[in-house]
């Protein structure tokens, strides 16, 4: 073949057979042939059956023609009885009879009596028939029974027409004349009336018919012709009474009847030759208009199918070119095919329909062709991509293993083989239990998910440890996941390596419970374990409460900086265990200020409450005289708590203080009433306060370190008292927490704040609120309802709303924490958690809770630019919390270097004095930037 011929054509080569128009053409034309023919058939079938029912009626009618024909003959012979002149008896009885006139056609006459005798007879010349007995005994009978006259043809050897007439003659007798004609006679007048012929035989059983043969129209001829149809219609005809068909070559017509008694059979045969010749002549009609109308109609298919199939043709053949991509030949071959605009057909729309999908099928090739090549690029990029993953896998720092639940392993990146030991070739027994357990627990990774296999958890994390082929022991975070490899359900374990974050944390805890500078317990931490000492206590056993605060700290660390000032610190702490029991509870709780819990007997003497109130430190060449202020107060089981305990030492410590420094008080009984009365006073005034509006919100911005501009504010509540001066909250929040007033304070706070967060957000301020929540608010059991209630009808965007909780607050009962939490935040709103450091300080507990924000304690960042020890600390606490997907914010910046320092460190926002002091919204400046 050709390869340079189109696509149509090669096709057309190898595909040899008819066309749709060639076949479409013959099918009609021997359609239309079989229905004109079938038409034909049924026309020339019906004609015959016409004809064959014409023949039949013209055969019933030349029956009764005969049958009329022989009853008026009667009825002519019954008649010349009546002109016939009788004899007397007496002729009669010599036989003197004259014979029938010739004239008359009668042959001959037989006079009978009534009893059936005869009495004489008369023939013409030439005859001698006279009736049988038989004959005359059923014409006697006959006329006796019906009382009229009797004829018959009777065939005694000929056949002759017979009538029986009873008269009376001129003697008076009864006699009964029969008279005779020969009944060729009726046979001759039938033929010539009808043409038809006529056979009187005595049988029809006999196969000869010729010998059974009586009368005739035309002797043996008619013998013959009734021979014919007997042998072709077998006993149709005397069965049916009727024949018509094709005999001997001629087409005859025969009806076959008896006569009235029985003993003659009569057939009337007629020539239908004529019909033949009619049926032909049909036949010819029929064929003739068939083969014309085909012809006609094929002519008419051709010219009506030949323009459209012409077209379809075309467009037949155009299509295999748009296999072949080959669009242009394929437009221009569509567009010589002719189509009707306005009498558009099937094959017109099949052509637009071409030309659509032709367009379609180009523009279908391009996308493909573009497809093809995104597909080359994404198959590229997926390789490196796979190339990628594999070379991050092998050199990630976290241990990735994938092995079965039994700990068999399958696969083992670089970093788990380095620990464990193992190279690139895994040896078949290799078990990731053998390194990642618990000793002291018992515990493998394949006990440890068990559950998790059982209850086909999807994923799991968890922490064990990495026993490494070196000895050391690697604390991991583990995240485990199912996966399926080859239809082999198999775990995914991530492990990473948290053994400094663990280090970290315990530094971090540790510096939660301890002052960093003198290595102290906190304040926080003092009261907790104070509150666990007592307990432990017998109550007989006496305790005191003894606050040492050094004078004029502040005024020191001026003078000499500090790092002496830290220095003076240490060794304070120092000179107080020196001199008291070691047995005490010591602690840092303020700026320059210990607390020591003693449970002695006896308890400290005057001598030794001396000696702490007085120090010296050497400064170099320098020796400086340190005085404190000591307060002793008295721990009575059933009149206080430790916090109230330790909150009546302060009071009284700011009281002495500014009666005279450098001494030992005593705390009596007054002072502690005194104290009650003061908290009992100021909660009156907050009560009131509650009821008369007058706790207001000052508010302090925060800045967002990347835009320099302000983020949010923090709303802080302030108490109007009755002269109209502020009240610090640091006065009035204790008091509230210990009445049970923190709730009603925090919603009348959230309320408020929010309706300020709904008018900026109806002027178009675009900025975020940060509101304080504390732990008995977020205990309540009705707190979720309560705050959805107030964020809808204050109106409120929540996701502009961030809730600030201490962390001590959230720490306490983490699950129920996490709750409510987790329902704030289903909220809209955001989380952030307040004072970091200086409680708990764990970051386990914060991967727990769904915090969005770390404020860091004001403690850690007042002199973060002077102290490194804390430069350290919070570029720890905000490294992790990054790492936990946290933003950080430093609160207490009170100096630019120290704003400096925390930017270099990249926390994400800062507050403090150096921004703004807390302000009433009059006063708050929202363009503020740094």
């Amino acid at each position: 073949m050709n390869s340079k011929l189109p696509h149509s054509a090669q096709l057309r080569e190898t595909v040899k057979g008819l066309s749709l128009f060639q076949k479409l053409c013959a099918i009609i034309f021997v359609m239309i042939t079989l229905i004109m023919f079938g038409r034909g058939a049924l026309t020339y079938y019906n004609t015959l059956n016409d004809y064959e029912a014409g023949v039949h009626k013209r055969l019933q009618r030349l029956e009764s023609t005969f049958k009329t024909l022989v009853e008026r003959s009667s009825r002519e012979l019954f008649r010349s009885a009546d002109h016939y002149q009788l004899p007397s008896i007496e002729a009669i009885s010599n036989n003197n009879v004259p014979p029938p006139s010739l004239m008359s056609g009668i042959d001959s006459v037989v006079f009978i009596s009534i009893n059936g005798a005869i009495l004489a007879s008369a023939h013409l010349e030439g005859t001698s028939y006279q009736p049988s007995e038989q004959d005359i005994q059923l014409a006697v009978a006959s006329i006796t029974e019906n009382q009229r006259p009797h004829a018959s043809i009777i065939c005694n050897p000929g056949c002759t027409q017979s009538v029986f007439i009873p008269l009376i003659n001129d003697d008076g007798n009864e006699l009964i004349v029969n008279i005779n004609r020969s009944a060729s006679l009726l046979v001759e007048d039938f033929f010539d009336i009808t043409g038809a012929e006529l056979v009187i035989f005595s049988s029809a059983e006999s196969d000869d018919v010729a010998q059974q043969t009586l009368l005739s129209s035309h002797g043996n001829k008619s013998a013959q012709m009734l021979a014919g149809i007997l042998a072709t219609s077998g006993s149709t005809l005397l069965s049916k009474g009727t024949f018509f068909g094709s005999t001997n070559g001629a087409y005859l017509g025969a009806r076959y009847f008896e006569m009235p008694n029985g003993n003659l059979h009569l057939a009337i045969i007629s020539d239908e030759s004529n019909i033949s010749s009619l049926a032909r002549a049909t036949l010819r009609e029929i064929l003739i208009a068939a083969l014309s109308t085909s012809v006609l109609v094929i002519i008419v298919v051709y010219l009506t199918l030949r323009p459209p199939l012409s077209k379809l043709n075309t467009i037949t053949e155009t299509l295999p070119l748009l296999s072949a991509s080959r669009f242009d030949e394929a437009r221009k071959a569509l567009s010589t095919v002719p189509r009707h605009r306005h009498y558009a057909d099937e094959i017109d729309l099949l052509h637009d329909t071409a030309e659509q999908v032709t367009d379609a099928l180009e523009l279908l090739n391009k996308d493909i062709a573009r497809h093809q090549y995104e597909l080359q690029d994404k198959v590229h990029a997926l390789t490196e991509a796979k190339q990628f993953n594999e070379m991050l896998l092998e050199n990630s720092p976290m241990v990735v293993v994938t092995h079965r639940l039994d700990g068999t392993i399958q696969n083992i990146n670089a970093m788990g083989r380095m620990l464990s030991g193992l190279n690139s070739n895994l040896p078949v027994n290799a078990n990731i239990n053998q390194w990642v357990r618990d000793p002291e627990r018992d515990v493998t990774l394949s006990n440890s998910l068990r559950n998790m296999a059982d209850k086909n958890q999807r994923k799991f994390q968890n922490e064990l440890p990495f026993l490494a082929a070196d000895g050391q022991i690697h604390d991991f975070l583990w995240t485990h996941s199912i996966v399926e490899l080859d239809s082999t359900k198999l775990i995914l374990s991530l492990g990473v390596d948290i053994t400094e974050t663990r280090r970290a944390e315990e530094s971090l805890r540790w510096l939660g419970e301890h002052d960093r500078v003198t290595g102290l317990l906190n304040r926080s931490t003092f009261i907790e374990e104070a509150h666990r000492r007592i307990h432990r206590l017998e109550d007989e056993q006496a305790i005191s409460l003894i606050m040492v605060d050094i004078d004029n700290f502040s005024e020191f660390n001026d003078r000499f900086g500090f790092d002496c000032g830290d220095d003076l610190l240490r060794k304070f702490a120092n000179h107080i265990s020196q001199i008291l029991d070691n047995s005490c509870l010591l602690a840092r709780t303020g700026s320059g200020e210990y607390c020591v819990l003693l449970a002695s007997q006896p308890p400290a003497s005057p001598q030794q409450l001396d000696a702490i109130s007085h120090f010296e430190i050497t400064l170099g060449n320098h020796t400086e005289s340190i005085n404190a202020t000591v307060i002793v107060d008295k721990y009575e089981r059933d009149a206080c708590t430790v916090d109230e305990l330790l909150s009546n030492a302060t009071s009284l410590m700011q009281r002495m203080k500014n009666k005279a420094k450098g001494h030992v008080y005593y705390a009596d009984e007054e002072d502690s009433r005194e104290n009650r009365q003061e908290k009992y006073l100021l909660k009156e005034q907050l009560v009131q306060a509650l009821n008369n509006n007058r706790l207001v919100l000052f508010y302090q911005p925060i800045i967002d370190l990347k835009s320099q501009r302000i983020s949010h504010c923090e709303s802080l509540v302030r108490m109007l008292d009755d002269e109209g001066s502020f009240i610090a909250p640091a006065k009035f929040l204790g008091i509230a927490t210990e009445s049970g007033l923190m709730p009603q304070i925090d919603y009348l706070v959230i309320e408020k704040a929010l309706r300020q967060l709904a008018a900026w957000q109806q002027a178009g301020v675009s900025i975020q609120l940060s509101i304080n929540i504390t732990a008995p608010t977020l205990e309540q059991p009705d707190f979720s309802e309560r705050l959805a209630q107030i964020i809808d009808d204050t109106g409120v965007t929540p996701d502009a709303v961030i809730f600030e909780l201490v962390e001590t607050d959230a720490l306490e009962n983490i699950d129920n924490a996490r709750t409510l939490l987790e329902q704030i935040k289903s909220s809209g709103a955001q989380i952030a958690l307040d004072d970091f450091g200086v409680g708990f300080t764990s970051f386990e507990y914060v991967r727990e809770l769904p915090v969005d924000y770390i404020k860091i304690d004001q403690a850690f960042i007042r002199f973060i630019h002077e102290r490194e020890n804390d430069q350290a600390l919070v570029r720890s606490i905000i490294e992790m919390s990054h790492s936990l997907g946290k933003k950080v914010i430093a609160e207490g910046v009170e100096e630019k270097a120290a704003m400096d320092v925390l930017s270099s460190m990249q926390v994400d926002y800062i507050q403090g004095y150096y921004i703004s002091r807390p302000v009433p919204i009059s006063a708050l400046d929202l363009s503020i930037r740094v």
